[in-house]
Formats: structure tokens, sequence, C-alpha cells
């Protein structure tokens, strides 16, 4: 066959434009082909693949559609004058439905051996080799320092895990592998509700000391985050460090009006180190978790992921500035203090703050122990009742009341505390802090049904609850704290929360935080005072706060409140009264049942009989294309093999054939909540 108009350069020129012409059009169809299998499939796919797989389908597929244009092709003399455009587009629709087929069964298949997600982005491991590179050799350093320790040897379960020796060596272990593990060995001081003894004991030694960063550093680390000299903004600055902290390091400074305030700058480089070393962290408590008991025992794996969480906030000391304006209006005009922060001086890394002349409590034991009985009870006490009042009347709370956080005042009338340190502050609506209130208050007057309820509210009740049992075990537990026998707020807390994870039932969140901070004062407490009783200080405020809301104003208050919500429903309650008598009187009232109202056992249903309409459906299709292309060898014919009845056949085949991968896809990938969000779209 000749073509003439290839002849000569016009030829050549025609020749790349129709290499150019193909080469976009193979991109187009590849595209196409990626998006229109992906909404096929019904499954959320991953793009890399979907193009790959297109790319190949269309590449693999040219030189079929090179030979079906040049059979259909019309020729006069041998020479090409153009194609038979009906049967061409007929041929080309199908062959184009059957490499979407075949693109198809290709992605479920890859799907099923190795899912999206499965394997790595292969442009994110080249992109991120070096600093991977970089992460496991810091990862090695730090296993090495657990192994080292002794850390990864499987002492034996309920005796030996929670001993001072297992302790020490895990304390040692934080120490030396650096800032992230020191403050996690930190928070986990603090956490008496989830500990042994042995573990807070020992993990309270640790201390927050650094060496100093040199002072050119932190003066251009000033510098970057004020975008100023600094001397334009201080009177002075202590070049010597307050304190230095393995994150941070605080300086005396003077503003230009003589304000005495401390700079509490972020140390260079902490940021990248603290981001990459809460990964690894992340990583090795997983794996004590699963391979010692003692790390199975104290649940290290989710006590590292929540560190991990609220350490990335308390480096954004923007947020720090905001949770101090908002403890300040809490504790305006209370018996405990917060410095004041200066927002429009502070930074991501740079706090500025009002200056504390004392000591902290964790560093003041002597000036503690020097105090009368009676002064260490009464700062006790006070300290108490400002961190229930913080959570039960205002909602907003210092979520990290360990002794480095509290600081001993001494002023003319005598001594005082503040609090310091603000990156973790809780927040919860107001019926969660009516509901704890409750809960003390149930305890102190020994109301066992106030006390279920108010847990319940907490919590909410699931259908099939057993809630006479649930009774039973709250009202054993009331015994216990209502008769004096427990003392420990952080026994109690870990008793609710024991009651309530027995019946399998959700502790929301904000409310599991709030329990765990109140409990995490104990610790505090008893070093100010250690003859302070705990529970019955929280009995005692929580009744009180209870009789607070009875008072003359703030029951006016809640009677406004509740009269506002109730308005619209009172105004349309009379109409509503003469249309349902209305409606009695003439016979029209009717009542309707709505069974499946749950939402989950709603689309169970709707997506079982999408599943037998999608299989009954493909059967059929597959069925009568079977049927057309085995016996439609009659009629018009559309090449010189195929008649017009057979390629109906092939696209009805086609239907049936994406209908059963789709009725597959729903079947194996039924329980991905990701694949439910894909197809509801």
């Amino acid at each position: 066959m000749n073509f003439p108009a290839l002849e000569g350069v016009g030829g050549v020129l025609l020749v790349i434009g129709a290499i150019v012409v193909a080469a976009a059009v193979t991109g187009v169809l590849t595209m196409v082909l990626a998006v229109v299998m992906r909404r096929l499939l019904g499954v959320p796919v991953g793009w890399p693949r979907t193009v790959a797989v297109a790319a190949l389908v269309v590449l693999s597929t040219a030189g079929i559609f090179g030979a079906t244009l040049w059979d259909l092709s019309v020729t006069v003399e041998g020479v090409f004058t153009g194609v038979n455009f009906g049967s061409t587009l007929l041929i080309l629709a199908i062959a184009t439905m059957w490499m979407l087929a075949f693109g198809s069964a290709a992605l479920t298949i890859l799907e099923i051996l190795a899912p999206t997600g499965s394997l790595p982005n292969p442009l994110r491991v080249a992109v991120g080799m070096r600093g991977r590179r970089h992460r496991n050799r810091r990862y090695r350093q730090v296993i090495s320092i657990f192994a080292r320790h002794g850390l990864a040897v499987p002492f034996t379960r309920s005796r030996d895990s929670a001993t001072e020796e297992v302790a020490r060596r895990f304390r040692r272990a934080l120490e030396e592998a650096g800032t992230t593990f020191v403050k996690l060995g930190q928070n986990l001081s603090t956490r008496s509700d989830v500990l042994p003894a042995a573990f807070t004991r020992e993990l309270s030694k640790l201390q927050s000391d650094a060496t100093p960063a040199p002072w050119p550093d932190i003066a251009q680390a000033l510098q970057t985050e004020l975008k100023d000299d600094p001397q334009r903004l201080f009177a002075w600055i202590d070049r010597e460090p307050l304190a230095a902290a393995s994150i941070a390091q605080i300086h005396r400074a003077t503003l230009l009006d003589g304000t005495e305030v401390v700079l509490k700058i972020q140390r260079p480089g902490t940021r990248d180190e603290v981001m990459r070393d809460t990964d690894i962290l992340v990583e090795i408590c997983d794996w004590l978790d699963l391979n010692t008991p003692w790390g199975a025992d104290i649940g290290i794996a989710d006590l590292a992921r929540s560190f991990s969480l609220s350490l990335r906030e308390e480096l954004d000391y923007r947020v720090e500035a905001r949770n101090m304006e908002d403890m300040n209006r809490v504790l305006a005009d209370g018996p405990v203090i917060a410095p004041t922060v200066y927002p429009e001086i502070s930074t991501q890394r740079l706090l500025v703050m009002d200056y504390f002349d004392g000591v902290t409590v964790g560093r003041g034991l002597e000036v503690l122990a020097q105090l009368p009985a009676e002064t260490r009870a009464r700062l006790g006490e006070v300290l108490m009742t400002s961190v229930m009042r913080q959570v039960m009347e205002s909602g907003i709370f210092h979520a990290d009341i360990h002794p480095g956080n509290v600081i001993l005042l001494q002023e003319r009338r005598g001594w005082r505390l503040g609090l310091l340190d603000f990156g973790v502050v809780g927040r919860i609506d107001r019926g969660t802090q009516q509901n704890l209130t409750r809960i003390f208050a149930a305890i102190d007057t020994g109301d066992t049904g106030i006390l279920s309820a108010s847990v319940l509210d907490l919590v909410g009740r699931p259908t099939g609850f057993d809630e006479q049992d649930f009774n039973r075990q709250v009202g054993q537990m009331l015994a216990k704290y209502r008769s004096g026998l427990g003392g420990s707020l952080t026994g109690l807390v870990t008793e609710i929360m024991s009651v309530v994870a027995d019946f399998r039932l959700a502790i929301p969140a904000p409310v599991a935080f709030a329990m765990r901070s109140l409990a995490g004062t104990e610790g505090t407490l008893n070093l100010i005072d250690p003859e302070v009783n705990i529970v019955e200080l929280a009995k005692r405020e929580g009744t009180a706060t209870v009789k607070r809301w009875l008072r003359p104003g703030n029951l006016r208050d809640s009677v406004e409140a509740t009269v506002i919500e109730t308005i619209p429903m009172l105004r349309e309650l009379p109409r509503n009264v003469n249309a349902t008598l209305g409606d009695l009187h003439a016979g029209r009232l009717t009542i309707n049942m709505r069974f499946f109202n749950d939402e989950g056992d709603r689309f169970f249903i709707t997506r079982l009989l999408q599943q037998i309409t999608l299989a009954v459906l493909s059967g059929f299709s597959i069925l009568g294309g079977v049927v057309l292309m085995t016996f439609g060898e009659s009629g018009p014919m559309v090449t010189t093999d195929m008649s017009f009845l057979q390629a109906v056949g092939f696209i009805v085949l086609f239907v049936g054939f994406i209908l059963a991968l789709r009725v597959v896809t729903a079947v194996i990938f039924r329980e991905s909540d990701h694949t439910k969000a894909f197809l509801r779209r």
C-alpha cells in the first residue's frame, strides 16, 4: 500500500507531527483510563499505580489499535484513501472498554497483593534518603542505649516489672538518650495513675538541667525571632541563664519601662531534634510494649504516643501564650497566680512573661521543710481547690501540675503559690464540668444513683447496657471511698475508669484527660503537705461547687439559660397540641415507626442490597454477552469476521465483567472506612 503524502520533507514533518499527536493522545488516553478505572472499581486506589497500569494497557494495545485501523482502511488500487468511520468507531469503542476492563482487573489484583500505602513511595524514598540515613543512625544509637541498660531483657511479669532495678535502668537509659527521652521520663514521673510507684519515684529524679547554649547562639536566636535588635526592645538581658533545660533556656530581662520579665527561648536545633526523636521514641516503645513484659505492664506504647503529641504542641510557644492568657482570666483574683505574658513580643520559639522570684516545689523541699505544718496544709488545700475549680467551674485547667510547674512565692503577707509552664492546658465543655462535679459531690454524700448517672452521662449509655450491674459495682467503689478507706485521688480516678472499662464503655478523650490531670496533681500535693487527704479535699470541693450552683445569682442565671433554650418549644407547644388533638378528633392521627434507624444498620442493608443487585445484573450481562457472541453471526457485518450483534455482545459482556469486579471489590474492601467514604460520594 502506498502513501503519497509521506514523500519528501513534508512527509518527514508529517511523520514527526504524527508522533507528537500519538504521544499526546497516548498521554490523554492514559489519564482518562486512570480516572475512569478508579471510578469503575469504587475503591480508593493510589494514583501512581493507577497511572502506571493505564499506561501499560495503552502501550500494550497500541498494536491492536493499529491493526484494527489497517483492517478497516479503504484503499483504491493499493492507495490508502480513508477508513470506514462507522465500523472504526464501534471497534475502537469496544477495544477501549476492554482496555478499561483489563486495567481494572489488574488494579484489583494489585490491591489484593499489595494494598495502596503498603509500599513506600519511590519519590519520597529518594528525597528522604539522606535524612533517613541520619535517622537510622540515631535509631540504632537509642536502641543500643536501651539494650546496654538491659531493658530488652524479658523480665518476669508481675514480679520484677515494677522493681526498683528496672525503674533505675529505665531512668538511666532516658538520661543517656537525650532531650526528648528525658522529657518523657519527667512526664511519666507524674503518671502515678498508670505507673508503679517504683517508676514514678525513680523518674522524679530526672532533671531538666542542661549545659547552657553559648550566648552568641541565644542572641542570634533572639534576633531571628524578634526580627530586630533585642537591645531596642529590652533595657537589659542577663547573658547568664536563670535556668537551662533541654529544650529551652530562661534568661532574666528588663523591658524598656523597667518591668522585670523572663525570656523563654527555644534552643537552636531543638525542634528538628525533637521531631526526629519523637518518631523514634514511638517506634521503640511499640517494640518494648510488644516484646517485654515490663513495657506491656505499664502500657508504654500508649504513653509514648500521648507524650509525643503533647510535646510537639509544647514546641509552639504561641499556643502557650494563648493558654497563659486564658489561665490568667481563670485565676484572676484567686490565691494561685500565673505570670502575665507579653504576646506582642512573643513568637513561635520565644515567650516573654513576668518574672517570679521564688523556688519550685521540686527544688524547694528544704524551704517546705522549714514551714509550719499549718502553712503547708493551707498551701496544699489552696492548690487542690484551685485545680478543682479550674476543672469544675472554668472548664480551662492546667493539665501538668508537676513539682517543677508549681512555684513557692514569699510575699509580705506570707507564702503564695504560682503556676508555670502552660504548654499543656485542657478544655472541657459545661456539661462535662457539671458531671465531674456531681461525681465528687456524690462520693461525698454517698449517693450511688447520682454517681452512676453522672459517670454514664460522661461516657454515654450503649444499647443492651446492664445498668443494674453497673450501679452495683459503682456502689461497691463508693462504699470504699465513702468510708474513708481510700485516700488516694489517683486510686479513685483509676477505679472509676476501671469500672467504666469493665463494661466496655468508651471514655471521651477530654474526660479522661481531665480526670488524669486531677490525679496527676497528687504527687505535687504530697510534696507540699504529706499529711493531706486529697480525696477528702476533692469530695468537699465537689459539694461546695454544687452549693454554689444553688446561690440565688447562679440559680437565676441557670433558670434564665434554661428559659431561653425552651422559649422556641413553648411558643410552638399550643399550636402542636391543637394540631394533634384535631387529628385525633378527625381520625387522622397516625404513628410512624422507622426500622433501621441506626445509621450503621442502614449502611449495612444498603450495601447488601447493592451487592445482590450488582451480582444479579452481572450474571445476566455476562450470560447475554456470551449468547450474542456465540449465536449472533447473522445480520450486518462490522468487519469481515464480526457481525453487529457480536459487537454488541462484546459491549454487554464488558458491562457484566465490570459489575462482577465491583462485587468482588465491595466484598474484599468492605471493612475499610476510607472505602465507605469513597463509595458514599
